[in-house]
């Protein structure tokens, strides 16, 4: 049987605790090797070793586009992914032909598994990923933030200080053209994303606040430059 990891998401409970000790317990008295990790998105960020070693594995966890995302930003090919954040215990199962469970493996013990797992409160895990299937490399989310969280290495931006974003804070995704940034915490899509259009920015809005946000930059440049002026 195969190996098989699933995100309990535990910092934003986007991947329903009892949902996923269903799931857990029928895959495991299928026979499956399944593990439980906390947060994908933090594994990602603080232990990328860890998730290398889920290569060739398949995958449970909430949006397909998100893993395939991260798994571009780490350089790896995953197995299967399997995208649960919008689908239901059977939708989830019927991938793997299951519809029967045995008592072997009991649900209720799983979820006390899952409650038994880390909840990293000061590291939420929110920062963005880049779909580079829609992403144009116009650099414009490196212009845009104000954290550092972009850098552009040979003509290509990638997402470098992840844990410099500002929580719950998806400006970038929102002016981003190509609609390539992605925010797997954000309640919404298609920031999140999903494919469900639940959060609409016309073309102006998102040129507006490019524009602000420059603006606001060259300010805070120029108060710089005032201040060392004076320092001398």
């Amino acid at each position: 049987m195969e190996n098989i990891t699933i995100c309990a998401c535990r910092s934003r409970s986007f991947m329903v605790a009892s949902d996923t000790a269903d799931i857990v317990a029928a895959l495991r008295n299928d026979g499956h090797n399944v593990a439980i990790v906390d947060d994908l998105c933090r594994l990602v960020a603080d232990e990328p070793e860890e998730v290398k070693q889920l290569e060739q594995g398949t995958i449970i966890a909430c949006h397909q586009r998100v893993v395939q995302s991260h798994m571009d930003w780490l350089g790896i090919k995953p197995g299967t992914i399997i995208e649960a954040r919008k689908k239901d215990t059977k939708e989830v199962l019927a991938s793997f032909n299951i519809s029967d469970n045995s008592t072997e493996h009991r649900p209720e013990d799983i979820l006390k598994e899952i409650e038994a797992l880390p909840v990293y409160d000061s590291k939420d895990a929110w920062y963005p990923v880049i779909d580079k299937s829609k992403c144009t490399e116009c650099a414009k989310c490196f212009d845009f933030c104000l954290f550092g969280v972009y850098t552009v290495e040979n003509k290509k931006v990638k997402v470098t200080q992840p844990n410099n974003c500002k929580n719950n804070c998806p400006a970038c995704a929102r002016m981003c053209p190509g609609k390539a940034i992605v925010f797997p915490k954000y309640d919404k899509s298609p920031i999140n994303g999903g494919t469900e259009i639940e959060e609409v920015f016309t073309e102006d809005d998102m040129e507006e606040m490019y524009q602000k946000r420059l603006q606001y930059r060259l300010q805070q440049n120029r108060s710089r430059f005032s201040m060392l002026k004076k320092d001398k």
